[in-house]
């Protein structure tokens, strides 16, 4: 999944529904979430960079997930998020 956020005020703004054909010229972040490989390759077009495979951001340390490369900034995280309801029932059934 692609999103593409933009200044609004004081904060981001998600935009509505990004443009594989371009990125606004406002665009500061852009997320990248299980990408398609038209995704991947639309941001690598786009945005003049290389987007790191899910093996590549697995492999790098801890420390060194904030990192600039060819003038762009990345950041490789792994955050937690809410189970899908599949999950949390599975989970109630296990613990029960």
């Amino acid at each position: 999944m692609l999103s593409v956020f933009a200044p609004s005020d004081f904060s981001l703004k998600k935009v509505a529904s990004p443009d594989l054909a371009a990125l606004p010229e406002n665009a500061v972040w852009i997320d990248l979430v299980k990408p398609t490989s038209e995704e991947d390759k639309a941001v690598e077009r786009l945005a003049g960079i290389a987007v790191p495979t899910r093996e590549d951001m697995q492999e790098i340390e801890i420390s060194s997930r904030l990192y600039i490369e060819n003038g762009a900034r990345y950041m490789t995280a792994t955050l937690m998020c809410h189970p899908t309801p599949i999950c949390r029932r599975r989970q109630r059934s296990l613990s029960s």
